[in-house]
């Protein structure tokens, strides 16, 4: 894949590698007193705007978090950096440049699933790339691994058991990371020819699904075509609102690459219609998202018939948790724009990205859209209860972070024509024998580290968890 030849040298770290001791040695230290202080501390900064805009959307989120330490891992990717901006890192230490690529920012063990790519065919893969930017490779590894670790102690394996899945899953992560330095692939994916077990049934049972069985969960026919189901969560926009999102729609149009404006089939020339038949205002339950407003758009599918109309989602882009910690000129500059962000990030990680992919701005609030697919599943792990299927499963996670640190997404020259030429320049060269060579000779090293953390900082999650329900029920979160 082409990538400019100018590429950007960080030698000064935004954020501490060379501490005294690791940061989870440091946190271990901390009496519950001080730990629930800077858990309270951390997000009534982080979180200040929001609370006072929105306090009730925040107790509902917090009280989502209180009900699970997985639940709360997922809502406070604020607290992880802000843990990790000041630790032992010898892996970055040794190689500066393998703590700038692009990262996930919120790799966890829920954040993988399956999509359907511009080319058709069902992937599985990372999702959800709200919190991606540039920083360490090892930040990706060891969130991902503690989360494992909660997963596992939550389904009540030994920390034998759940050593060993950590194992397996840094393990076949370094191995693709080699499998990529010795044979580059632009186009690597994970599909139904290349997995199984779990992964190869959730693609099956995605595939299976009916995009009309969607439609149908969605809208209804009325005077012979589609419009969105009204509910207590999906309601109408006024006259005002709607003209601004018919704009935001036409700037959003602007950001997807000419290919992917055209379809296979011959309705209208084959390019796609974009016509609108329908806009609603949709709340989200989400953890991370709860109390967000988004909006829908019913548009004109690649024929004539309602079966093939599309749904798109538009929602206010997020800032990167990473960015609080990874300062650095160049970047900023090139991620002012949330909503851009994040695409950018999605097309540098993912082999290939959906057809609606896109971004726009909303009342000046940076935002990002794609499709609502039948075909988009998450990976579910209440039915994965087996050792061995936990083993088989994360290797596919390690291979999928692999991937999506070492390679660009093979259509990456169509990216959005206003940054055609970035943001590949901010980045090593080869990302692959970047973070290879930052844990080349110490690979046994690297494994026992990523395991370490993962099961310490595990156990610190649920330490938090607790000293976070304890605030949060005797009302000494500010703003609540």
């Amino acid at each position: 894949m082409p990538r400019a030849n100018s590429r950007l040298r960080t030698n000064n770290l935004s954020y501490e590698i060379n501490a005294s001791k690791k940061a989870i040695y440091r946190i271990q230290s901390q009496t519950d007193q001080e730990r629930s202080t800077f858990i309270i501390n951390t997000f009534t900064q982080f979180f200040h705007d929001g609370i006072k805009t929105n306090p009730d959307a925040f107790r509902s989120r917090f009280r989502k978090m209180a009900a699970t330490p997985f639940n709360f891992y997922r809502g406070s990717a604020i607290l992880f950096y802000q843990d990790l901006k000041i630790d032992k890192d010898p892996y970055i230490e040794k190689n500066h440049a393998a703590g700038h690529i692009f990262i996930h920012g919120d790799l966890h063990a829920q954040n993988f699933g399956t999509y359907l790519d511009s080319n058709g065919v069902l992937n599985f893969d990372v999702n959800d790339f709200d919190e991606s930017y540039l920083g360490p490779f090892t930040w990706d590894v060891k969130r991902l691994l503690a989360s494992l670790s909660i997963v596992c102690y939550s389904k009540g394996f030994s920390d034998d058991d759940i050593k060993q899945v950590l194992h397996v899953c840094v393990e076949t992560y370094l191995k693709q990371v080699k499998e990529f330095c010795r044979k580059s692939d632009d186009h690597f994916s994970l599909t139904l020819q290349n997995t199984s077990g779990k992964i190869k049934q959730l693609l099956n049972e995605t595939r299976i699904k009916s995009h009309v069985a969607l439609l149908n969960k969605l809208t209804n026919i009325e005077n012979y075509d589609r419009k969105f189901i009204r509910s207590k969560y999906v309601q109408n926009v006024d006259k005002i609102l709607y003209e601004k999102l018919m704009r935001a729609f036409q700037q959003y149009l602007d950001s997807i690459p000419e290919n992917k404006k055209y379809s296979d089939r011959g309705f209208n020339g084959g390019e796609l219609t974009y016509h609108i038949k329908d806009i609603v205002q949709c709340s989200s339950p989400g953890i991370g998202s709860a109390g967000k407003i988004s909006y829908s758009f019913l548009l004109e599918g690649c024929s004539e018939t309602l079966e093939n109309d599309i749904i798109l989602y538009l929602k206010p882009a997020q800032k990167s948790a990473v960015s609080y910690v990874v300062t650095n000129e160049q970047t900023e500059t090139f991620f002012q724009n949330d909503g851009l962000r994040t695409v950018l990030c999605s097309y540098a990680m993912q082999a290939s990205t959906p057809r609606w992919l896109g971004h726009t701005t909303l009342n000046s609030i940076a935002c990002m859209v794609d499709a609502v697919t039948a075909h988009s599943a998450d990976l579910d792990w209440s039915d994965i209860n087996d050792l061995n299927d936990i083993l088989e499963v994360v290797q596919y996670l390690g291979k999928a972070t692999a991937k999506i640190h070492c390679i660009a997404d093979s259509d990456c020259v169509n990216t959005p024509k206003d940054i055609e030429c970035l943001p590949f320049s901010l980045i090593p060269k080869n990302i692959e024998k970047t973070i290879y060579d930052a844990i080349a000779g110490q690979e046994n090293e690297f494994i026992q580290d990523m395991i370490e953390f993962g099961m310490i900082y595990g156990e610190l999650v649920r330490r938090d968890h607790y000293l976070f329900f304890e605030a949060f029920r005797n009302n000494q979160i500010p703003g609540l």
